[in-house]
């Protein structure tokens, strides 16, 4: 039995496993009561990572034995949610007793490779990955040398190549939940805008599809727009759609940085609509109108990213990819549609 076994036994989170075993104080008691009576009965110990690390012993993963560091690259440090991820990151690693090396991935392909040579010229155990990467393809020659040395495990991504590990949200689910909940509102032509097509992107992409084609309907592929991160870019698309004709009458953005620069676009233009976002950062409740955000939990995918590695640490196959589920967090700009 692992953690996977445990929160799924006790119908709970990963992280709240993860919380339960590190003692953090976070916990409900009776949530740790019944999490600890699964332990209990099942004979659970954590794997090396959580008995060996936090003495500094040397450990091994693959061929490599080396000192306890994780390297963690993430593509935007400054990014709310990928810096909740990584705070997230460092406290369970932190809790482990395993040091952190911490990097910035950079735009390009080119800084990302940089990057992750950068990393790799020193005894780590593990790269740790936060955030939308330029290894979507699995010919990916840069991440798969890596991996061939290194397991990689990608945090809010995935890519089909031996030794990387992707741990990521129920984002098709995710989207499809908006679409749907606006298809009841009799919002029909829904604006999807999407920063760089990634993994994470193709998939919320997908859920989109997905429940147009539940509803019998057909997808304008003129509603589905690449955007900048930028205000004024976000500000500029909406422009060009109005003048265009293009008409449309709910936004979801992939990320809340992108829902917000429309939600300003169309305060400008005095038009008013539901508008979602996604991970549910702080910038979301403190909108003006509060932004309704679909929140990916970044605390059970760092859980889930440290159940790989402690299954990779103690000899065991871990889970390829990992599946956190999501949730709705409705405010203004949804409940009041």
């Amino acid at each position: 039995m692992n953690i996977y076994d445990i929160a799924d036994k006790c119908g709970v989170s990963i992280a709240t496993v993860s919380r339960v075993l590190n003692n953090n104080p976070n916990v409900s008691a009776a949530t740790r009561a019944k999490i600890q009576a699964v332990i209990d009965e099942e004979n659970y110990t954590p794997s090396a990572i959580a008995r060996n690390l936090g003495t500094g012993a040397e450990i091994t993963v693959g061929t490599a034995t080396t000192v306890p560091t994780v390297g963690v690259l993430c593509s935007d440090i400054c990014d709310p949610y990928y810096a909740t991820i990584l705070a997230q990151l460092e406290q369970l690693l932190h809790q482990s007793g395993v040091d952190v090396l911490l990097g910035q991935s950079g735009d390009t392909p080119q800084e990302e490779t940089a990057a992750l040579s950068r990393m790799l010229a020193h005894p780590v155990t593990a790269v740790m990955y936060i955030g939308p990467n330029h290894y979507d393809d699995p010919a990916g020659e840069p991440l798969a040398k890596a991996a061939a040395r290194t397991p990689i495990i990608l945090l809010d991504g995935y890519v089909d190549i031996p030794n990387v590990y992707g741990v990521i949200g129920d984002q098709p689910a995710a989207v499809a939940e908006v679409v749907e909940g606006l298809l009841r509102r009799q919002r029909r032509r829904i604006l999807l805008l999407h920063s760089r097509v990634t993994h994470s992107c193709r998939e919320k992409i997908e859920g989109y599809h997905r429940a147009y084609a539940a509803a019998g309907m057909e997808v304008d592929p003129a509603l589905i727009v690449e955007v900048g991160n930028r205000p004024e870019d976000i500000n500029t698309v909406i422009k060009q759609l109005l003048v265009k004709r293009v008409t449309f009458d709910a936004i979801i953005g992939t990320e809340d940085i992108v829902a917000l620069g429309a939600q300003k676009a169309l305060q400008r233009t005095g038009l008013s609509m539901p508008v979602i976002g996604f991970h549910n950062t702080l910038i979301a409740s403190c909108a003006t109108p509060a932004l309704t955000s679909v929140d990916c939990d970044p605390a059970a995918l760092a859980g889930a990213a440290i159940q790989v590695l402690e299954d990779l640490t103690a000899g065991r196959t871990p889970r390829t990819l990992t599946v956190i589920p999501t949730k709705l967090v409705e405010r203004d700009t949804f409940r009041n549609a």
